[in-house]
């Protein structure tokens, strides 16, 4: 009976360290998996193109002053009829030309007086002249040849405020390229991924996480071509 008992313990002794053996391998395993999935690799991919610019939108500002309120405004409407058919002459409509309000400067009359005298202008205007176009061509053109407006009288100013990166001259068509751009950032981004696998002696597994960056539209030397770009971020899995 001692003997049968003692057996029985045996037994169940050699049946508990089988069980615990065989539950530690399948944990091993299930472990290496795990951690075989969280092996990954992060590359980026890029897509750059370069387009031609489909819409323009040119300031023309210039200034003028006299001593009488009359005779400003009839020089404002001298010189805008001037502007006008300069650009007319250069392709471009009505609906394509915005003529702003001007803005008239009392010097006499301003809180600071902004260093009026007696031999200076008392009226100081400023006129800005907006285009805006689909023919980029055309309107590069009179960007280019507003000196003409010099020869004539008009005195023309820069815009202070503009960034020295802003362009006049846009893409509209973004969406029309998109798909396309993105494909290749992927495209790319896993010949980075294969390349990284091969010197590592693993295997490129599917996509863990994706991030695309946003696009940008930048100027290149020529005013009438831009760059656009846009970065595909992946992460995948590797596999033995």
């Amino acid at each position: 009976m001692e003997k049968n008992k003692q057996l029985s313990i045996i037994i169940i002794g050699i049946c508990i360290s089988i069980s615990l053996l065989f539950v530690g391998f399948f944990i091993y395993k299930g472990l290496k998996t795990f951690s075989d999935k969280e092996r990954v690799v992060s590359v980026r991919g890029l897509s750059e193109k370069i387009v031609d610019a489909d819409y323009a939108n040119l300031e023309i500002k210039y200034t003028e002053g006299d001593n009488d309120m009359q005779s400003l405004l009839k020089k404002v409407e001298d010189n805008n009829n001037k502007i006008v058919s300069f650009i007319k002459v250069n392709g471009l409509t009505d609906s394509e030309i915005n003529l702003g309000v001007p803005i008239i400067k009392d010097k006499k009359n301003s809180e600071y007086n902004d260093n009026y005298t007696s031999n200076s202008l008392r009226y100081f205007c400023e006129v800005t002249i907006t285009l805006l176009s689909n023919k980029v061509k055309n309107v590069r053109k009179i960007e280019l040849s507003q000196f003409d407006l010099y020869k004539q009288g008009i005195t023309l100013s820069q815009n202070r405020y503009e960034n020295e990166g802003d362009s006049k001259y846009t893409f509209t068509k973004l969406n029309d390229i998109k798909p396309k751009m993105i494909e290749e950032s992927t495209n790319n981004a896993r010949i980075a991924g294969e390349q990284f696998s091969k010197n590592s002696k693993s295997k490129l597994g599917g996509i863990k996480s994706a991030y695309q960056g946003q696009f940008e539209i930048t100027p290149t030397e020529n005013p009438l071509k831009l760059k656009v770009r846009v970065v595909s971020s992946i992460s995948f899995f590797l596999n033995d």
